[in-house]
């Protein structure tokens, strides 16, 4: 196990990594002194101790936790899909409007156009992050066609065409393999 870091190192870090200074005014801010005062000498000095495995894990790890105070939750994601789903288009919250602009018309009044946030697109992404996709839903019996076809994907016979002839697949029978046979009447 490596030793933490001293005072003055986690100074330059959090002030270069939290802060978002400069590599010599973060060196200059956490109390190290540069003998030729300048700022190149500064800023390499702070880039060798950037290059240090402790200061690298130390800048890793803060980098990690501002990302994950910053990052939206899956909650908040969704919460913010259903108020746009559910906003009111005539005075929508501001955070709900994509684009504000300005119209004439013919008769020369101005005329403010708000776009907002498409309600369809909202519910498919959050059909998409619920794990509703309705891709596993079973054809519904009103179109018999759908459900014979369907019925035959399920029966494991499978057919790939070999020159355009019909080849099957599993050429020896089993219970799990049976044939429908459909007529469609017109």
């Amino acid at each position: 196990m490596s030793r933490p870091l001293n005072t003055r190192q986690k100074k330059f870090v959090d002030n270069y990594v939290t802060k978002g200074l400069s590599i010599a005014e973060s060196v200059r801010r956490a109390g190290y002194s540069i003998l030729s005062g300048r700022v190149e000498d500064a800023s390499s000095y702070g880039c060798k101790l950037l290059r240090q495995e402790r200061v690298k894990n130390y800048v890793n790890k803060l980098k990690e936790k501002s990302f994950n105070q910053d990052a939206l939750t899956f909650a908040e994601k969704r919460a913010f899909l259903a108020r746009a789903v559910r906003a009111d288009a005539s005075s929508p919250d501001a955070d709900l409007v994509q684009e504000i602009r300005e119209e004439i018309d013919a008769e020369g009044r101005v005329k403010r156009v708000r776009k907002m946030v498409g309600k369809l697109e909202a519910l498919s992404l959050d059909n998409k992050m619920a794990g509703d996709n309705f891709a596993d839903r079973t054809p519904q019996a009103s179109n018999p066609f759908l459900l014979i076809v369907s019925l035959g994907k399920t029966q494991g016979v499978q057919e790939i065409r070999d020159a355009g002839n019909p080849v099957r697949l599993d050429d020896k029978p089993s219970a799990a393999t049976s044939v429908i046979d459909a007529e469609l009447v017109g």
